[in-house]
C-alpha cells in the first residue's frame, strides 16, 4: 500500500475498522452498529483514504456486461405475456447478443454457465 500523504490518527483508526469488518466478513453498517459506531463518519473517511492511496476504489455494485454500450450498462428488456409463446415450448430465460445471436433456455441456467457464454469472447467453441 503506496500512500503520498500520511494518514491523520482519524483516518488510521477508520482504515482500521473498515478491515476487521471486512476480515469479520460483515458490512461497514453492521460492524459499525455492533461496536455503537458512527457509520456515517466510517463512510466519510473512506474518500481521504481512496485519495491518499490507503484504500482501494469501492467496488462497483452492477457487474460489467460483456458487449454492452460503455455509456450505458442497461441493456432493452421486453416483457411479454407468457401466452404469447408457442405452447409445444416452455422459455423461461432468453438472452439476445447486441452482436445478435439469441439464446433460449427452458429453466434458469447456473450463473457460471451464463457467465461462460457471455464472456466466452475468442475462447468460445464455435
Amino acid at each position: 500500500m503506496r500512500t503520498t500523504e500520511p494518514l491523520t490518527e482519524r483516518e488510521q483508526q477508520a482504515l482500521e475498522h473498515m478491515r476487521k469488518a471486512q476480515e469479520q466478513g460483515m458490512t461497514l453498517k453492521a460492524y459499525a452498529s455492533k461496536l455503537g459506531l458512527d457509520v456515517q463518519h466510517l463512510y466519510q473517511q473512506r474518500k481521504p483514504l481512496v485519495r491518499k492511496g490507503a484504500l482501494g476504489p469501492a467496488r462497483s455494485e452492477a457487474p460489467k456486461l460483456c458487449g454492452a454500450d460503455k455509456a450505458s450498462a442497461f441493456l432493452p428488456v421486453r416483457i411479454v405475456p407468457s401466452g404469447s409463446a408457442p405452447s409445444s415450448t416452455a422459455m423461461a430465460c432468453r438472452l439476445v447478443h447486441p452482436s445478435g445471436w439469441v439464446l433460449e433456455c427452458g429453466g434458469l441456467p447456473p450463473p457460471s454457465w451464463m457467465a461462460a457464454i457471455v464472456g466466452g469472447g475468442a475462447h468460445a467453441a464455435p
